[in-house]
């Protein structure tokens, strides 16, 4: 099973929310090293994440090259097609609570959502483009990972459809238990159909 990921918070964060995606996707390679591969699509690595996943046989990353280089956002928003086709990813997984846009039809899609809220915002247009980024990933998503029963009344209240809503969650929004990454395995072998 191949399974790409939005990794910007996985190789450049170095909070919660980065130990959350670092943590999930190594706990998810190391027991399953010939079923599982992932691809980390990241406008950039920091460099305190520079080869952190080169020890996994199954992970390979991915940034922009070349003139993408230059506007490394745009490339991931709207560029990344051609290289999901290419790697024939089947599954995409947003762990930023965001999907490139016009992804294609044939690859399923999840986000994790960790709360509706207010972002934290620079400018008045960072709010108004990340609410439009939110508006779509939501209504792209095939699935949207609640992290709590809170936050998928957030998602009903913000219109999602509450048929494409799970709920996997812990004690608090950035605790990753064993059950919690069996059922995100279990969540992307049905996407599959497998």
């Amino acid at each position: 099973m191949l399974v790409g990921y939005e990794a910007n918070n996985a190789l450049r964060n170095s909070h919660e929310l980065g130990d959350f995606a670092r943590n999930l996707i190594e706990r998810l390679a190391t027991g399953r090293v010939n079923s599982y591969r992932a691809l980390l699509f990241a406008t950039r690595i920091k460099k305190d994440y520079r080869g952190y996943f080169s020890g996994y046989s199954n992970i390979g990353t991915f940034v922009p090259f070349g003139w993408s280089r230059l506007m490394p956002s745009l490339w991931m928003r709207y560029r990344l097609n051609p290289w999901l086709k290419l790697e024939k990813v089947k599954i995409f997984h947003g762990l930023n609570e965001e999907l490139p846009y016009h992804i294609d039809r044939d690859i399923k899609t999840i986000i994790t959502c960790y709360g509706v809220g207010e972002h934290h915002r620079t400018s008045l247009m960072d709010s108004f483009t990340w609410k439009k980024r939110m508006e779509y990933s939501f209504s792209a998503a095939n699935v949207i990972v609640a992290v709590s029963a809170e936050v998928k009344q957030q998602l009903i209240d913000a219109g999602v459809t509450p048929e494409k809503i799970v709920i996997i969650g812990g004690k608090t929004p950035y605790e990753l238990t064993d059950r919690m990454v069996e059922q995100y395995f279990e969540l992307y072998c049905t996407l599959a159909g497998k």
